[in-house]
């Protein structure tokens, strides 16, 4: 998947490449900046985006504590697209955040955090470019 953004991405950076390994700050760096990608496989039947934003030890993570310049969530049938602070002025402005256990569980017994976010909120938004999935779903 990263890889299909990639290759989007390279028409605005064409020395944009993937990072080698974890790295928990962006998944594609440029010249022009930086691409977190993130997918949500179950956004299409829930409506909503699951964005982790916290470690089970407490450190900031997913969107928050992304250094990246842009974020990519990809669903099923969409491509969001948008500067990072966008996305975390969305999340901000939501009154009401469903806060909710993400991933595997650790050996402290704990998860990561992640909040729900309404879909509709990032793909109506007029500061996301939303595509249309042009890539296979893995499965």
């Amino acid at each position: 998947m990263e890889k299909e953004i990639l290759h989007w991405y390279k028409h605005q950076d064409p020395e944009a490449k993937l990072t080698e390994g974890y790295n928990p700050d962006y998944d594609i760096i440029g010249p022009k900046g930086s691409v977190e990608v993130k997918e949500d496989r179950m956004a299409h039947q829930t409506g909503n985006y699951a964005l982790e934003y916290e470690t089970h030890d407490g450190k900031p993570s997913g969107y928050a504590g992304t250094k990246a310049t842009i974020f990519c969530i990809v669903d099923w049938e969409y491509v969001a697209l948008m500067d990072t602070h966008v996305l975390k002025d969305i999340v901000n402005s939501l009154e009401v955040k469903k806060v909710v256990d993400m991933g595997q569980v650790f050996p402290d017994g704990k998860r990561n955090k992640g909040w729900i976010i309404p879909r509709e909120k990032i793909l109506n938004n007029p500061l996301v470019l939303v595509k249309e999935r042009w890539f296979p779903v893995n499965i």
